[in-house]
Formats: structure tokens, sequence, C-alpha cells
């Protein structure tokens, strides 16, 4: 077995990002910028009012409050700036207008009373530059607008859109391929069967990453049947999840299937526990795993491992580690052997800091425990107990 930090590792090394395709700006939300962008115009393109009130000069509200100015035609937004604002006048103006020539600040509107004869009564003393954004304050022309391997959030989605721009290059969505293995599934005898909850649950963790998931027709245990079905899934896919067969027992082919095609084994055996029997390997540059058959040992290696990868396939730079946040053990826990533990916990935050309470039983095949968790933390092996208070990283789940 290997560490499970040699793994990633071992991983991320041959795994680079996919090339680009252009799709509408506003379908882009999570995907990652295949090409750096500049701003086509200032942002924002000129000067206007931050808020409703009256444009001024500054200067003829200067001094003692309130002072009386006389109104000329107001400023609407998507409208032309308006009259000149000369000595002793002032505009209504609304938010996003553009600012009529010769006003240097906005006063806010309750900041105002209206007077007899047109005027506008300002009853406090504004300065130059209030309530007005300027043009090109946020971006001007030219400079950078998206880095390469920017990722698209709401927030870039509007920048984009703020410039016009209604199409952009992103890196493609991976294609991941999931074949569930196993007589059990395949060709159970009568009363013998179980449901495959592997492929499911995969599928559905790869389309939550970003990735556009299918799931291949299920294959038995039969080494050439194994292979055939590898080949099949890989040949439409950039990625390729197999679950179960990857174990020392009998009827577990996965391994010499992958061979058989002359895929390139980078690890079998990774020291977490659950998870043991992970299995990476390269075929025509593509990544395959082979997850364990147990449902929440797969699962375990799809967060751990699979997702990482998935993420570089789109574009994604290295971010934060998996287990970023920090919490304490509200209870102890065995550890039985020298594994990286991960468990399945319910965390609280409280009197500012998280509380973990580590669920119990844990086990490779109990998904009804999972679905009670919203934490999973690490622990490194002893064998040893996990102490009351004891710190351990973990991740919440969404």
């Amino acid at each position: 077995m290997i560490s499970p930090d040699e793994a990633l590792r071992l991983i991320l090394a041959g795994t680079a990002p996919l090339g680009a395709e252009v799709i509408a700006s506003e379908d882009a939300c999570g995907r990652v910028a295949a090409e750096p962008l500049l701003a086509r115009e200032d942002l924002p393109p000129f000067d206007h009012a931050a808020m409703d009130g009256y444009a001024l000069r500054a200067e003829d509200a200067a001094g003692s409050a309130p002072r009386a100015l006389t109104l000329v035609g107001p400023a609407r937004a998507g409208g032309p700036p308006g009259a000149a604002i000369g000595p002793g006048l002032a505009a209504r103006i609304l938010t996003g207008a553009q600012l009529p020539p010769g006003a240097d600040a906005v006063v806010m509107q309750e900041l105002t009373a209206l007077a007899d004869g047109g005027r506008v009564l300002v009853l406090r003393a504004p300065v130059p530059g209030l309530h007005i954004r300027r043009r090109g304050e946020d971006l001007r022309a030219g400079e950078p607008l998206l880095a390469a391997g920017a990722v698209l959030r709401p927030v870039e989605i509007g920048l984009l859109a703020a410039q016009g721009i209604t199409r952009v290059s992103v890196v493609r969505r991976a294609r991941a391929a999931v074949l569930a293995t196993g007589d059990e599934f395949a060709r159970p005898s009568p009363g013998a069967g179980l449901r495959d909850a592997n492929g499911p649950a995969l599928a559905a963790a790869c389309a939550r990453w970003g990735a556009l998931a299918r799931r291949a027709p299920t294959v038995g245990d039969d080494r050439a049947a194994i292979a055939a079905a590898v080949r099949a899934a890989l040949a439409e896919a950039d990625m390729l999840l197999v679950t179960g067969g990857v174990s020392v027992g009998d009827f577990d082919f996965t391994r010499a299937a992958l061979e058989d095609l002359g895929a390139e084994i980078v690890f079998a055996g990774v020291a977490i526990k659950p998870g043991k029997p992970l299995l990476f390997a390269r075929a025509d540059g593509k990544p395959i795993f082979g997850l364990p058959g147990n449902p929440v040992a797969a699962l375990v290696c799809a967060e751990e491992f699979v997702r990482p990868a998935l993420e570089r396939l789109q574009g994604r730079a290295d971010g934060a580690r998996s287990l970023h946040v920090e919490g304490e053990a509200d209870g102890g826990y065995p550890l039985h052997d020298a594994r990286r533990h991960y468990l399945f916990c319910r965390a609280s935050f409280e009197a500012g800091r998280w509380k973990l309470e580590i669920l119990r039983p844990q086990g490779s095949a109990r998904l009804a425990m999972a679905s009670r968790a919203n934490a999973l933390a690490a622990a490194e092996g002893g064998p040893r107990t996990i102490r009351t208070g004891e710190k351990l990283w973990f991740r919440r789940f969404k």
C-alpha cells in the first residue's frame, strides 16, 4: 500500500485539463475559463449617480444649510445626461443615470426637500465626488478581465454580462463513465442478488462535480467481459470508474482485465480505511479508477481521489485541501491499525468551535450510516484511540 498523499500526487501528476469549447456566458457558471480575456470597455462606461437624489455643483451647496438651488430637467437611467449644471442649478437624478455636465456631486434624496418656485433645498453640504461612480473606476478597457483557469462564479458571469460578452471559451466538461461489476448485480441466482448502489451513487457524484456522467451496462465477474466493457466505456469517456473486483478475491478480475488491455497500473492499494483496495491506472492517457465494491468505501475514494482528478480535467487549479476545517472529537473512538481512517460525522458549531460526533458503527457498506453524516473527518491510525477533544480535520457535506 502507498500513502493517500502519494496516491493523490500520482493521480494528479498525469492528469491535464481537457480541450476548450465556446458556450453562452450565462450557461458558464462553475466552468473554468480556457483563455485570458481583456476588458472591452471601461466599467462603468460613464460617470453616473450611485443613488437617487440631485446632481449639483458641490460649491453651490457649501456653507450653512439649507441652500436653495433651481431645478433643471431630470436625468434618467438609460437616457442622455441632461442639461448642463451651471451655478445655482441642480437636476433630479436617478441611480445609474449619466451625470449631467458641470455636476460634481449627488446629494441623496433623503437630505433634500422640495421648495416653491421649482427649487430644491439641500439640507447638508456635499463634497465633490459624493455618490458618483466614475467612468472606469472598476475596470479600464484593455485591463485583464479574466485569467485562464479562473472559475466562473456568479460574480464572473455578471462581469462578462457587464462587458457585453455573451460567449466565452471554457474547458469542456469531462465525460465520466461508471462501470459496475459483479455477478451479484449482473447475473444473480434466484433470491441471491443485490441491487447496485455504487453505479447510481458514483454517477451522481461525478455529475455533481461537473462531469457528464454515464453508467455503462453492468458486467459480471468475467475477465474477458470486464475487459470488453472497459474498452467500450473508454472509447466514449475521458475518465472511467470501475467499481468492484479490485481486491484479491477469487473473482476479482478488474486489475487483470485492465492489464489485458495494456493499461498502466500506477498503484493498487492505499493505506486508508475504508477504501484500501483502490486502484489507479491509465490507458491511452485516460485515468481509470478501480474502486471498492462496498458503496461507502467507493464513495470515500471518489471524494478524496476521483473528485480532484475530475476537477483537474475540467481546468480547476489545485485549491484548498480536501479536509480544510478543524474540529474537535466529541468522544473517543478506537483506531485498530496504522491506516488513515475516514470517519463519517455529525458536525455542529458550538461556542465558537466545531464539534464532531463520530457516528457508530462505521462501516464500508453502511449507506444509512453515511446518509446521517454531514461531514467527513480523517484521523491517522495507530493503533490508538481518538480522545475527546482531539483536533481532527474535516470537510462538511453540502
